[in-house]
């Protein structure tokens, strides 16, 4: 069984970068709440920005993939600006 972060708005807007907001946000539960015809994923009381007519676990993978996808596409972007 899974044990997960208490979701906290002061914690993640501590955090400086996207990359590690993304990080935390995937130590948090992640659910999915009706939206009209969708189903949206949050943490918490945060809303995330994605949606799914798929059931509430394909709405949390989703979640969980684009979460991954925005923290790498952040780390490759802060690589590229070192070179």
């Amino acid at each position: 069984m899974s044990t997960y972060q208490a979701f906290s708005r002061e914690t993640l807007s501590s955090f400086k970068t996207l990359a590690e907001q993304c990080r935390y946000l995937l130590s948090c539960k992640i659910s999915a709440t009706a939206n009209g015809k969708a189903l949206q994923a949050r943490v918490g009381d945060f809303l995330l920005p994605v949606f799914c007519n798929g059931d509430e676990y394909q709405t949390i993978q989703k979640a969980v993939f684009w979460l991954k996808t925005q923290a790498v596409n952040y780390l490759n972007a802060a690589k590229q600006q070192e070179i």
